[in-house]
């Protein structure tokens, strides 16, 4: 009898040790495969941004030879992934700006044209940037030819001098015409009255 169950016992043990030897495989296939798994979801994860930052870097590039301003989102993204141009990018719209705030004060479209021509051949030909620079500065040009304020300039500087004089002629005429006797502080209706009222000599 205690033969018996000490066979039955030693079986029960290897029935335990075949089942967990079973166990520990397949424990160890299935961290297998759930490594596999992740590393695999990595890899997509890291292809997908890659392609991500490839998209960005090339909407980005295609704005700054187009002479567009980036959005806050894409001059984020460039200061982090390539701040080198993204200073030049800082850089270019300074002088777009500079330009900009030049044009605003242009007296007719003679200037305008002027000014848009100074901008651009002041850009060194050793600039490497200077595709970017010409093409923010078209853009800056085109955008203000668009405006009232370019539609209202005369064509001419000249045009422009003489409508400068001429408002200048209006506004001495105003002020010549004007009587400097005439004090408004002691104006009053009833003195005004008395004014226009006839005057009698008194007999001698």
């Amino acid at each position: 009898m205690d033969n018996i169950l000490i066979q039955a016992k030693m079986k029960m043990n290897s029935i335990k040790l075949d089942v967990s030897a079973a166990d520990e495989k397949s424990t160890e296939k299935l961290g297998t495969e759930i490594a596999a798994s992740i590393r695999e979801k990595i890899e997509e994860s890291k292809n997908s941004s890659e392609q991500n930052d490839e998209k960005m870097m090339t909407k980005i590039m295609a704005k700054l030879k187009s002479g567009k301003k980036l959005s806050q989102k894409e001059e984020s993204y460039l200061k982090q992934h390539d701040p080198e141009l993204y200073i030049q990018y800082l850089r270019i719209r300074r002088m777009a700006e500079t330009m900009a705030s030049r044009l605003k004060h242009a007296n007719s479209k003679e200037e305008v044209n002027d000014i848009i021509m100074q901008s651009i051949s002041g850009i060194s030909d050793k600039d490497q940037y200077k595709e970017y620079i010409v093409a923010a500065l078209d853009e800056v040009a085109k955008e203000f030819k668009k405006s009232d304020n370019y539609r209202k300039l005369p064509s001419t500087s000249e045009e422009a001098e003489e409508k400068k004089k001429s408002l200048s002629n209006n506004d001495s005429f105003s002020e010549d015409n004007f009587d400097d006797d005439f004090d408004p502080m002691s104006w009053s209706p009833l003195q005004e009255l008395v004014d226009t009222m006839p005057t009698f000599e008194a007999p001698a």
